[in-house]
């Protein structure tokens, strides 16, 4: 005869294999897993594509340029556009990068807590056939165990009635929170590896940028010999530099003729580049890049990656945003007190005409755009119509 001993541990056995049952039922299920390792292959074959597609893209742009090699103005013009294209694409990724790195970070959370609410489940459950184990009845157990198997014992309608109205639906919650970690497990996943994928667009892009750039330097490194015995070269670039000068000088005295109405500067400057202190071209006279060419530098120039981020050096109103030969993309932005600040060769612009900014606030990314032979800014500063030294004002 069976005692009442023997079937509690009995009923355990039983109990403990149903879960199991359930559980791994859910965890060997491999068919969404199988999924999710398609969407990956997917996702990598579509990133391959979009990384040799850009590759390809500057590959045609520098055989394009090659046609432009006699004209330096259009050369640079073209060039930046490209250069420009590029710097729009890495800030994109860069951008994606942030956002995926947001979604990890969130379904980490939401696998913590379900991983959380699984421990405490499958507790409650232990402590269920703890409480059968003890308080469990031999008529009861008797019953269950005259089912013909394991699925008749499940849905028998004494088991039903007397204990699985509680049990089957914590059972069923305890089966959901492990399907729930699954997902979020496969989702970690593909958004770990949609991460990494991004992060090697991004090291692509970098190095089209870098390449592309290394092209105009080795370029107008063999025009600076050219213009030494062009005067013709010598003279289109003379002409760019006074025309860029007599806009900057005329935009400045029209706001300096306001008079009482001119803003006042309201403290220092600041850094205008907080990721580089490193001056590659100091203010005043050096050795001309160019024969015939200016040996007055009128500002200083911070070598700094592309994409670098550039800032106001004070609060004010921007009062030119935009495209130069020989500038590149630049920026002047009025401060009061007479004192304008002049930003040069950005690969963007963030501001427009017109707008106030504020101290510190970002204004563009360093670049190399225009005449120019390296990613780095060129900061000036402007005071009652001249030129002075940058680092009078800032340190």
């Amino acid at each position: 005869m069976i005692t009442a001993k023997t079937y509690k541990k009995l009923f355990i056995i039983i109990f403990s294999i149903i879960i199991s049952l359930f559980l791994s039922t859910t965890s060997f299920s491999d068919d969404g897993m199988t999924e999710e390792e398609k969407m990956r292959i997917q996702n990598s074959q579509s990133a391959i594509e979009k990384i040799n597609a850009s590759k390809k893209r500057v590959e045609n742009a520098i055989k394009n340029l090659n046609a432009l090699k006699n004209d330096t103005q259009k050369y640079i013009e073209e060039l930046d556009s490209n250069l420009e294209l590029l710097v729009d694409e890495l800030n994109q990724t860069l951008l994606d990068i942030d956002n995926k790195q947001i979604e990890i970070n969130i379904t980490n959370d939401e696998l913590d807590k379900a991983k959380a609410k699984e421990e405490k489940q499958y507790n409650d459950m232990k402590l269920r056939i703890k409480f059968f184990y003890e308080k469990g009845e031999t008529s009861l157990l008797e019953n269950i165990l005259t089912g013909d198997n394991l699925e008749d014992i499940l849905t028998r309608a004494e088991y039903i009635q007397s204990i699985t109205d509680y049990d089957r639906k914590k059972l069923n919650e305890l089966v959901e929170i492990k399907n729930s970690i699954i997902i979020f497990e496969n989702q970690l996943e593909n958004e770990k590896s949609e991460l990494l994928l991004l992060k090697e667009t991004e090291i692509s892009q970098k190095e089209n940028i870098e390449k592309l750039i290394e092209e105009k330097t080795k370029e107008l490194e063999d025009t600076k010999s050219k213009i030494n015995t062009s005067q013709a070269e010598l003279k289109k670039l003379r002409e760019e530099e006074k025309k860029l000068e007599a806009e900057i000088l005329a935009i400045e005295r029209a706001i300096l003729a306001r008079g009482n109405s001119q803003r006042i500067l309201s403290g220092g400057l600041i850094w205008p580049c907080p990721d580089s202190k490193r001056i590659t071209s100091g203010f005043g006279n050096r050795k001309s890049p160019t024969k015939g060419g200016s040996t007055f530098h009128q500002g200083i120039d911070i070598g700094a990656p592309v994409g670098t981020t550039v800032l106001a050096a004070a609060a004010g109103e921007v009062v030119i945003s935009k495209y130069s030969y020989s500038a590149g993309n630049y920026i002047m932005i009025e401060h009061g007190s007479g004192i304008f600040t002049v930003y040069m060769h950005l690969s963007k612009r963030g501001v427009e005409v017109g707008k106030e900014v504020s101290q510190g606030q970002k204004i563009g990314e360093v670049g190399s755009t225009g005449y120019s032979t390296g990613p780095h800014l060129h900061f000036g500063i402007r005071k009652n119509g001249n030129y002075v030294n940058p680092l009078t004002f800032v340190g």
